[in-house]
C-alpha cells in the first residue's frame, strides 16, 4: 500500500468507526467491524484502488485502538476551555460598560 493510499484509507476507516460510535452513542461492538470494513471497501473500490479486503481488515485491527483513543479524547467535555471562554466574556462585558 502506498503511503498516500494508507493515509486516505486510514481516514476513511476512522470516519466510519466514528460515525458508528456517534450513531450508537457508544463504542461499536466488534461484530460491527465487518460493517466498517465493508463500507470502506466500497469507497476504496469507487476510488479505483485495488486492495484485498483482508489487508484492509488487518490494517483496521492494528489501528482500532488508536481510533478509539482519538474518539474518546474528542468526545470528552473540555471544562477548562469553557471556563476560560466564560471568564473572557465576563471581562469583555465588564470592560464595555
Amino acid at each position: 500500500m502506498k503511503q498516500r493510499q494508507k493515509e486516505t484509507i486510514s481516514t476513511w476507516l476512522y470516519e466510519e468507526y466514528r460515525r458508528l460510535w456517534i450513531e450508537k452513542g457508544q463504542e461499536p461492538h466488534k461484530r460491527n467491524n465487518r460493517e466498517i470494513v465493508a463500507a470502506v471497501m466500497e469507497r476504496i473500490e469507487a476510488a479505483g484502488i485495488w486492495l484485498p479486503e483482508q489487508e484492509v481488515t488487518k490494517y483496521f485491527y492494528r489501528r482500532k485502538t488508536h481510533y478509539r483513543n482519538r474518539i474518546e479524547k474528542e468526545l470528552q467535555p473540555k471544562p477548562e476551555m469553557q471556563d476560560k471562554d466564560s471568564q473572557t466574556q465576563k471581562e469583555q462585558g465588564a470592560g464595555s460598560q
